[in-house]
């Protein structure tokens, strides 16, 4: 009888600590990254995605190009093609995350829609950015290759998160 509660007893405690861990390897998935958005910005212009020549422009000219709010963001930074592609670079750090997605989504959909009547080729990284949202910071890739952007950003993101 003493061996079998010895047992159950030590049972107990593996899957205790089974369940620990588990928990704390998920708090640390979910833990707050702190991402310096002009270093990840100017490393994902670096990136062999693009087709054209990307150009920084000042945080006013973003704020008018999506429609944010100087309440909706802490800061951004962004690098927009010269017009011969709809390719371009987002990265925020929001204060109303949804807000910013939403218009996000609604820029991405209506440069969809012009770049259809004029340049239908690029239409298609319009269709498939690279859209990734990691605690308050979204970052937006336009580009020829957006699953190798996305590895590449989830990559910077998980090394930030192990140093």
């Amino acid at each position: 009888m003493k061996k079998a509660i010895y047992v159950v007893g030590v049972v107990i405690v593996i899957i205790l600590a089974v369940v620990c861990y588990i928990f704390s390897t998920k708090e640390n998935e979910n833990e707050a990254v702190v991402l310096n958005i002009q270093e990840l910005a100017t490393k994902i212009q670096e990136q062999d995605v693009f087709d054209d020549t990307l150009e920084h422009i000042d945080k006013g000219t973003i704020i008018k190009n999506y429609g944010f709010t100087d309440e909706e963001i802490v800061d951004a930074v962004s690098y927009v093609s010269t017009g011969a592609t709809s390719e371009e670079i987002l990265v925020v750090e929001a204060n109303d995350v949804n807000s910013v997605k939403a218009k996000i989504d609604t820029r991405i959909s209506d440069r969809a829609e012009a770049f259809a009547s004029y340049l239908p080729d690029e239409v298609y990284k319009l269709e498939n950015p690279t859209l990734i949202i990691q605690n308050n910071y979204i970052i937006l890739c336009v580009c020829k290759d957006s699953a190798k952007m996305n590895e590449y950003i989830e990559n910077y993101i998980k090394d930030i998160r192990e140093a």
